[in-house]
């Protein structure tokens, strides 16, 4: 698999290319029905299948304060991308040089005359071009000129809504994580480093692992059962966001108790998916109140885990 970060990296050599163009953050089940069909139609025509995402994306660029959290980081956008089984992939810097291209420039000269296109597939809402004044019908007239072909893909219903990365994002920041699962056809996680915390969960009886995370999107604070993973091994636990309000003054933090699992772990990059939400943070009577919650939190968490491991696995950002 090829991964280009930009354009004049990508081979003169590679023709006949079938591409799909966006943002595709997420990687959720709507980008992967895209994926599946630009394999079939890659297969079908003898071409390369091509996707083309973009970074950072364009709302950065053109107006930073509309622009949307990412669900997740780019190197991890291409490895969800390349577990659907995509050959070739462009990470085309988003910059306002690109931004001030024409939708004809854009495709004469970043379609046709660099990427070799020989189709492409596209969702119904696409635009393209300086100002978003690119549409599909516009593509589908310089597609017949230019010598390439089109197919509009439908969006993907899920419950009577239209799966895309701005409704996963809304259920995230509702703390409604196990419906964002349904829609990323994976648990919504993070990844970070372990670092040292204060020390206080280790003398209440639940040591906790301490993570620093560069995410731009956390679900809101409270209590949430977890699946760890360190180094691949998975590990079951309950975790906590917040400032921690029985103990005034804390700041921000994401600490995780991981079940059965004591270890040495600082310094080391852990991945925490969230799973479902237990409840709020909130601040309790004293420290026995709070320890007494604690030891409900832990067994409500390891019964949804158990219930989780029964489950048919999910499939890990697979096409």
């Amino acid at each position: 698999m090829h991964v280009f970060h930009d354009l004049n990296e990508f081979p003169a050599d590679v023709h006949g290319t079938v591409a799909t163009l966006g943002n595709f953050d997420g990687v959720h089940l709507g980008h992967r029905k895209i994926f599946r069909a630009l394999r079939e139609e890659a297969a079908a025509l003898g071409g390369n299948a091509l996707v083309v995402t973009f970074f950072p994306h364009p709302l950065k660029v053109l107006a930073p304060e509309r622009a949307p959290r990412c669900l997740v980081p780019l190197e991890e956008r291409i490895r969800l991308i390349q577990a659907c089984g995509i050959p070739f992939i462009l990470c085309l810097p988003f910059t306002r040089e690109l931004a001030d291209l024409s939708p004809r420039q854009f495709v004469e000269e970043v379609l046709v005359a660099r990427l070799g296109i020989k189709k492409v597939l596209v969702g119904q809402d696409f635009r393209f071009g300086k100002g978003r004044q690119g549409d599909i019908a516009l593509l589908r007239e310089m597609g017949r000129t230019l010598g390439f072909s089109l197919r509009v893909i439908q969006p993907l219903q899920y419950r009577g809504q239209q799966v895309s990365s701005t409704r996963v994002r809304q259920l995230i920041e509702q703390g409604r994580v196990r419906e964002s699962a349904d829609l990323l056809g994976r648990h919504y996680g993070i990844a970070g480093t372990v670092i040292r915390g204060d020390g206080r969960g280790r003398t209440l009886g639940f040591p906790t692992a301490n993570i620093e995370t560069p995410a731009e999107l956390l679900p809101p604070q409270g209590v949430y059962a977890v699946l760890a993973s360190l180094e691949g091994e998975p590990i079951p636990g309950v975790a906590n966001l917040g400032t921690k309000p029985t103990f005034p003054g804390k700041p921000f933090s994401i600490e995780a108790y991981l079940f059965d699992f004591d270890q040495d772990i600082y310094g080391k990059r852990l991945r925490m998916d969230f799973v479902e939400r237990i409840r709020e943070e909130r601040k309790f009577p004293s420290v026995d109140a709070l320890v007494r919650q604690m030891e409900i939190d832990v067994r409500a968490a390891r019964e949804l885990l158990k219930e989780e491991a029964s489950k048919p696995s999910m499939a890990c950002g697979h096409c």
